[in-house]
């Protein structure tokens, strides 16, 4: 039999929850020396009835029949009962074995739940991470999608104004070739009233008799005998001729211009309505001022070299005038499209990489934080024992002394300057009082000329000069030299006032920094 005293229990209990379960068995069958060890150092022969009695308290306690039973004034073992106590006790040892096992089972069936839950929470975690990220490029696709979108629905809206240019220009042509089909059936209809009247002309010539040898005119009509009558029949008869046709002519004109007014008044709101959404209406303007200039020039140019023909000086400036006006319709109408082209392509890149810079900021924002918190996370996880709150310790006096070093050098930089400010100062004053010395020389001086030229007998060469503007000039003197004085005193206190704070406040902010790094680093640990 083995007796352990209640701290040997507790020796053995601690030993026990230190050492794995599946090692307590082994560890039963100790050395036999151990066991007397133990023995020897629980009973002796001086102390059989204390070990009696505490063996039967132990046994009573557990639930057992007691081992000794007393019998008057002896005690007595019963074997039988120690034999069923061993037993009990072996039985309930076997069944703590058991017990533990099944325990230890179960904890790593719990452990491996455990592993087995934290790798699909991790997995799970990156398949919402890649579940975010698929969505994130979801939604920049939609968005570069809505852009094309809106592009597309812009050019459309371009193709749909330049269909409406085009009508436009078709239906000014039309009216152009309407002119121009009118235009030709008039000067139709006046070639067979030409040739009509030389008909009827013709029809109308009488018998005569026939002259041999004469000199036939080149329009093969006979002439006539000059005579005055016959000369101012032709003369009314040409000039009602020419007015006839002069009027005729101006006639012509005037539709003419009445039509191409119309074209060009229909031209002019056309290109009011291109550039009222991108140009103010005073460029439209000086391109049709400078058109009109040009038309005007071309129809000088024509009036001057075609002044014999009014027919071709027509003709010629209608073409002249159709094609300025066509030239500068293509070019106002290329140079309205490619601003358009460049102002919504320019919009367009300069929207699509602001929003890309706009999302890597972000994606680089939310980065920086989520290491900032894992980082926060691992420090107040991991415990804190002595080397690292040495390592803090020293950090944050290194810390400390560079952040202290750099302001002594600022001190230092500071007061370098405040020495070179009060040498100038100071030489300033010593300027000063040069100066205020050289002045009362003056002064002195001027004064004793002022009292010679006071005496009897002044000097007529030398104009004597007003007191009230010597006095006035002197007064002017002496308070600016005063004034000047007392500013640069009071410039010099304050600064030393001011470099004196500075100094207070530094040495106010090292105590409390010190002191606030001698509290806090013992409670970070």
């Amino acid at each position: 039999q083995t007796f352990f005293s209640p701290e040997d229990k507790d020796i053995c209990s601690s030993s026990e929850c230190r050492t794995p379960p599946l090692r307590q068995f082994s560890q039963s069958s100790l050395p036999l020396h151990r066991k007397s060890y133990m023995l020897s150092t629980f009973c002796t022969e001086q102390n059989v009835q204390e070990c009696q009695s505490h063996i039967n308290q132990e046994v009573s306690s557990l639930g057992l029949q007691p081992v000794w039973t007393e019998s008057g004034s002896s005690s007595e073992m019963n074997v039988v009962a120690v034999l069923n106590c061993m037993y009990d006790l072996i039985q309930m040892h076997r069944r703590g074995l058991r017990s533990l096992e099944n325990m230890e089972v179960e904890q790593l069936k719990s452990s491996g739940n455990v592993d087995y839950l934290q790798l699909t929470s991790t997995r799970l975690k990156e398949q919402l991470e890649l579940s975010k990220r698929e969505n994130t490029g979801l939604l920049e696709r939609e968005r570069q999608l809505q852009l094309k979108v809106k592009s597309l629905q812009n050019c459309l809206k371009n193709e749909k104004e330049e269909v409406q240019k085009l009508q436009n220009i078709i239906a000014s042509r039309a009216s152009q070739y309407n002119h121009e089909m009118k235009r030709k059936e008039r000067e139709f209809n006046k070639l067979k009233e030409r040739l009509n009247q030389l008909l009827i002309d013709k029809k109308e010539k009488k018998q005569a008799i026939d002259v041999l040898n004469n000199i036939g005119r080149a329009d093969g009509k006979r002439s006539l005998w000059k005579t005055e009558k016959t000369e101012a029949k032709h003369e009314a008869e040409m000039y009602k001729a020419l007015l006839s046709d002069y009027d005729t002519r101006q006639r012509e004109l005037l539709l003419e211009n009445a039509e191409l007014n119309k074209v060009l008044q229909q031209m002019k709101k056309d290109m009011v309505s291109i550039l009222s959404s991108k140009k103010p209406i005073l460029k439209g303007d000086k391109y049709q001022d400078d058109g009109a200039q040009a038309d005007s020039e071309d129809e000088e140019e024509v009036f001057d070299s075609s002044k014999e023909s009014v027919e071709l000086y027509c003709v010629h400036a209608r073409e002249k005038l159709t094609n300025s006006i066509r030239l500068q319709w293509r070019r106002l109408k290329s140079h309205v499209e490619r601003l358009d082209s460049q102002g919504s392509l320019h919009a367009a890149l300069s929207l699509f990489d602001l929003c890309t810079r706009r999302n890597l900021e972000i994606q680089q924002c939310k980065d920086f934080i989520q290491t900032q918190q894992q980082l926060l996370q691992q420090q107040l996880s991991s415990p804190c024992d002595e080397e690292t709150a040495s390592l803090l310790s020293d950090c944050y006096m290194l810390q400390e002394k560079e952040r202290l070093g750099d302001e002594w050098k600022t001190l230092e930089e500071q007061r370098t300057i405040f020495e070179r400010e009060r040498r100038n100062f100071t030489e300033a004053a010593i300027r000063l009082s040069h100066e205020r010395k050289a002045f009362e020389e003056d002064r002195a001086t001027w004064l004793k000329h002022q009292f010679l030229n006071l005496s009897p007998f002044p000097d007529s060469k030398k104009p004597p000069m007003s007191k009230s503007k010597s006095a006035f000039l002197i007064c002017e003197c002496l308070l600016f030299y005063n004034l000047l004085f007392l500013f640069t005193n009071i410039f010099i206190l304050e600064s030393i006032e001011a470099f004196n704070s500075f100094l207070s406040k530094i040495r106010d902010e090292n105590v409390t920094n010190f002191a606030s790094f001698s509290v806090n680093s013992p409670a970070s640990c």
